[in-house]
């Protein structure tokens, strides 16, 4: 079997994204040397450790309409091909050598799909995050009649990309059970399910310590709830979460809840509010009870995620049926009591009492009545977030699914593809 170090060549539209913290693992725990070739790339406060140490940004530029924030449906695939062809051309000018495995994601936009022509024998591995279906999943099932047609039809299109890559790859990986069995039965044999791993050494709870969120300190009989998401949107069941905060605002005065995340809606899959300030359009419907006990952080660093999560005395993770979101693993692995709404991709991580408490979408009442209990007596409900801690310690970790995904890889190299 070829051994690491290995010639790593990633893709993906936006750095670091999902691949980010992957390649990074690879490189300083691994010894493999990485090109990571992007079209866009965060601040660099958020880029991982080692960017310029064994992992080298390369931007590839896009034309025509993949240039647009926003295109009609009619033409999502001619974007992603403009992505695909971006990124070939970057190859082509720079020839980069050695490479023995490509790391892709295309996330819609197929910005592997060329890189076989340049690098002929070598072999694509692609992550897939979602295969979007017509009427089912993430906001669909809510869908009024007042939704454009045109939606739905850009739904049965949107997929386009991302089967031509399932067509162009040696191995197709994607994180969990439930988004592998979204996609057509005859591709799921070739999945590889494997979560790219959390970094459980960031989210150590220490009983007893003080509690600081992002420099202000906390008393400790303080009962803070959290919400976390990469943005406060619909498909995350933001308002929920706010539905839920008021009551807990009203019935308790020490209830302090912290939000973090963008307040603007990034995912275009809600087309009523994409690119719009959804919180506040939340707020003048629903006004905060006291806001004075809401705390709004933004998008912030992993380390203050880190604080509100291991603080928390509840997280609440109220999503509608969607690819989890890396922040419930997180407040897994800080050992949060977790209360989720009860769905499919949730179950594959929370067992009811095990390692967290679900309840119904919709019944908001319940969910008010088990927040409830756990903020009367967090003490009680320990045991939860510790074996919570412990799941994800023993399959989760980075250290463990990155190491599968390098074995893998080596395979994959040995035998050419």
């Amino acid at each position: 079997m070829s051994q690491d170090p290995l010639h790593l060549l990633c893709i993906e539209p936006h750095f670091p994204g999902r691949l980010g913290a992957v390649a990074d693992w690879l490189v300083r725990r691994r010894g493999y040397r990485c090109r990571f070739y992007c079209n866009g790339a965060e601040a660099q406060e958020h880029w991982p450790p080692s960017v310029g140490n064994g992992l080298d940004l390369i931007f590839f530029n896009v034309g025509g309409v993949a240039r647009e924030q926003t295109v009609p449906w009619t033409r999502q695939l001619e974007r992603g091909l403009c992505y695909a062809y971006g990124c070939w051309e970057v190859l082509e000018a720079r020839r980069p050598r050695p490479v023995d495995v490509v790391l892709a994601r295309s996330a819609g936009l197929g910005s592997s799909l060329f890189a076989s022509v340049h690098l002929p024998g070598v072999p694509v591995v692609n992550f897939f995050d979602y295969f979007i279906h017509p009427h089912a999943n993430d906001l669909a099932d809510e869908a009024g009649l007042d939704t454009p047609p045109a939606y739905f039809q850009w739904r049965r299109a949107s997929n386009a990309m991302d089967l031509l890559d399932l067509e162009n790859i040696a191995l197709a990986w994607t994180p969990t059970e439930w988004q592998r069995r979204l996609f057509p039965a005859e591709y799921r044999d070739g999945f590889v399910v494997l979560y790219d791993g959390v970094n459980t050494r960031r989210f150590e709870r220490r009983p007893g310590s003080p509690r600081t969120v992002a420099g202000r300190a906390i008393p400790a009989e303080t009962r803070i709830v959290s919400f976390v998401a990469r943005s406060l949107d619909r498909l995350r069941g933001f308002e929920r979460f706010v539905d839920l905060a008021n009551r807990l605002l009203s019935a308790r005065a020490d209830v302090l809840c912290i939000v973090v995340g963008d307040p603007i809606v990034q995912r275009g899959l809600d087309v009523q509010f994409y690119r719009q300030d959804y919180p506040a359009h939340i707020q003048g419907q629903t006004p905060w009870v006291d806001p004075g006990r809401v705390w709004f952080l933004g998008a912030v660093q992993q380390e203050v995620v880190a604080e509100v999560l291991v603080a928390s005395d509840l997280h609440v993770y109220p999503s509608r049926p969607y690819p989890i979101s890396r922040s419930l693993l997180e407040a897994m692995s800080a050992g949060c009591t977790v209360l989720a709404w009860d769905t499919d991709p949730v179950r594959e991580f929370l067992v009811q009492d095990q390692t967290g408490l679900l309840v119904k979408p919709n019944n908001l009442d319940a969910a008010e009545q088990q927040a409830l209990a756990v903020l009367t007596d967090p003490v009680a409900y320990y045991p939860l977030g510790q074996a919570a801690a412990a799941r994800v310690r023993e399959q989760y970790a980075q250290d463990i699914t990155l190491s599968a995904l390098a074995t893998h890889l080596g395979r994959l190299v040995e035998r050419g593809g």
